[in-house]
């Protein structure tokens, strides 16, 4: 199935898995290797492909439609045989024209989980935004992300940065580690969440963390 094609948009109430494996500037689509898997009962794919009226819409109006829209994707992103990062969302837009694909939020909060020699993290978000070049990831809106050595982060925006494997902020961040709470502005720290910086306005108590912990996830 070719993917080329302004608006084209694929719909179904059935799971879709793809595994990006690669990307380039010149033709990111035309580079990439899909993998499909679909889960259905009777085993039988029901599924509509049309042509998004957002297309037509936006020849008047000089916006960019995303080239794809996808419902309810797991993506896996691999290097070098090892996986990068693997993400849930209720739909995906790729943008290959503007060098992006932007995952959202339309009933779950999209689940993303990043992976490196330093450890791994798991963040809740309403929204997510992928470079196609730098394989780089930006959430936005109620991220929280929990390490697999059990620290938790909280903020409203949260980038991470697939050359160094590290996660970047400059808002307001609350991080969560056994006993202690921390509270700042701005933040550079590894995936694992086992070494961190805050550069502004720190805060640190003990004890504090219980109740933070155990707050419900993003609804």
């Amino acid at each position: 199935m070719a993917f080329r094609g302004g608006g084209i948009r694929f719909t179904g109430c059935v799971s879709v898995c793809y595994s990006i494996i690669e990307m380039t500037t010149t033709d990111v689509l035309g580079s990439l290797r899909w993998f499909w898997q679909t889960v259905i009962p009777v085993g039988i794919l029901v599924a509509s492909c049309v042509v998004s009226a957002e297309a037509a819409d936006s020849a008047g109006t000089g916006a960019s439609p995303p080239e794809i829209v996808l419902q309810r994707v797991h993506i896996l992103e691999s290097r070098d045989g090892a996986t990068v990062w693997e993400v849930r969302a209720d739909q995906a837009e790729v943008n290959e024209r503007e060098g992006f694909t932007l995952l959202m939020r339309i009933t779950r909060p999209i689940e993303i989980t990043f992976f490196s020699h330093q450890g791994q993290v798991s963040c809740l978000a309403n929204r997510a935004t992928v470079d196609l070049k730098t394989k780089d990831v930006r959430l936005e809106g109620a991220v929280v992300a929990r390490s697999d050595q059990g620290a938790e982060l909280r903020t409203e925006i949260l980038r991470w940065v697939a050359a160094t494997r590290r996660l970047l902020t400059d808002q307001s961040v609350t991080i969560s580690r056994g006993g202690l709470l921390t509270q700042g502005r701005g933040l550079e720290a590894e995936t694992g969440l086992e070494r961190f910086r805050i550069f502004q306005n720190i805060t640190s108590q003990f004890g504090a963390s219980q109740a933070l912990t155990g707050r419900s996830r993003p609804q």
